[in-house]
């Protein structure tokens, strides 16, 4: 019963915080706003500075597209560099807290390390909810439109960015097909620059057949402008436009060429879904899956990390060591999360283990620092 009462405490006091709990929080959260927006300002001052001169060199072009790229690319800096962020915030709240004697008051008080940083968790989630619906809606269409604006040579009242993917590859039975680019229009689908690669049973090819393009409507395939040529004998042979034979669904064209970080959630599931249901090889657009839930989730681990640089007597010295090895830590969560994310793509390690094996590796780390200092 003494147990139930004091965890029934705890939690009471997590849904009716205190001053003290507001404190923190709002001493964690003015400083994760600071730190976004001043990083945030640089490195797309840097960047502008790179690309104006090809921004203003497109057709048409107005300084006022200098602000237009401003808006596309500031989203994607936002998503990309939210938890680094709150690995600072954490450390420069909790390592102040640590210099003004305000972690030892705390503890004095009767409050445990672990129940110290829950306010800065409990914001690390709210911060890390905005950050994942921030990138399904905002983030992702920026990210296709900038792309869309950078391949036309960043040219002046382009119309929305079509649905298109690029360098599409499939297979049709033993032969290879590769298109260009594949755009789709309600149910008609265009591909351009199509190439089938002909092979034998020895998966040897045969002959090119070259179309400057195809189109699927009314559940069937035309090439137009088509010409093959034949490898064994060199010759290139003019061909009528033509019916191609081919079972081959057109949203697999679409599917395979995705650009994750540029769809929302259901899109890439739905792709997922297709591919898996003709037996491809999913693992990359799986991992990347993962990603969208593992990356913004990753700044409730900056709060642990950070614990290292805040519970320790700042009169024992050290605490710009324990700040460097908390730096340390954080940045090599990013670098093995990264790590393992490109073993998921290429089938090395399966999607869930390479996405979510760093991040609990990193949680148990954070957990068991606390633990020690502590004791």
């Amino acid at each position: 019963m003494e147990r139930f009462i004091k965890y029934s405490n705890r939690l009471g006091g997590m849904l009716n915080p205190g001053s003290l709990d507001l404190y923190l929080a709002k001493s964690f959260a003015s400083r994760y706003i600071i730190i976004l927006l001043g990083l945030v300002a640089t490195l797309q001052m840097l960047d502008l500075l790179s690309e104006s001169d090809n921004i203003l060199a497109g057709e048409g072009a107005v300084t006022g597209d200098l602000w237009h790229y401003v808006t596309l690319r500031v989203p994607t800096l936002l998503s990309l560099f939210s938890p680094f962020v709150a690995l600072l915030a954490a450390i420069m709240c909790l390592a102040g807290l640590n210099v003004h004697s305000e972690i030892v008051i705390m503890k004095a008080a009767g409050w445990s390390a672990f129940r110290i940083i829950t306010p800065l968790i409990l914001m690390s989630l709210l911060i890390a909810s905005l950050h994942f619906v921030f990138t399904e809606t905002i983030s992702v269409k920026a990210r296709a439109e900038l792309r869309n604006w950078k391949e036309n040579n960043y040219a002046a009242d382009l119309p929305p960015a079509p649905d298109t993917v690029y360098d599409a590859w499939v297979n049709d039975g033993n032969n290879l097909i590769k298109a260009e680019s594949a755009s789709r229009n309600g149910s008609i689908l265009l591909l351009d620059k199509v190439t089938q690669y002909i092979r034998d049973k020895d998966l040897r090819i045969t002959s090119l057949i070259r179309a400057d393009f195809a189109v699927y409507r009314d559940g069937k395939w035309k090439m137009f402008e088509v010409k093959e040529f034949d490898m064994r004998t060199s010759k290139v042979t003019p061909m009528e436009n033509l019916v191609w034979e081919t079972d081959i669904p057109p949203e697999r064209f679409i599917a395979l060429s995705l650009k994750p970080d540029q769809v929302n959630l259901q899109r890439l599931r739905s792709a997922i879904a297709q591919l898996k249901a003709e037996g491809h090889d999913t693992a990359s657009f799986e991992t990347m899956l993962h990603q969208k839930f593992v990356g913004p989730l990753s700044t409730l681990l900056m709060p642990l990390l950070a614990g290292l640089a805040a519970f320790g007597l700042h009169r024992g010295g050290g605490l710009f060591g324990r700040i460097a090895l908390t730096g340390a830590l954080g940045f090599g969560y990013f670098v093995i999360n990264n790590l393992f994310a490109a073993l998921g793509q290429y089938g090395a390690v399966p999607p869930a283990v390479s996405a979510w094996l760093p991040f609990t590796l990193f949680f148990l780390i954070g957990i068991s620092f606390i633990l020690v200092t502590e004791e």
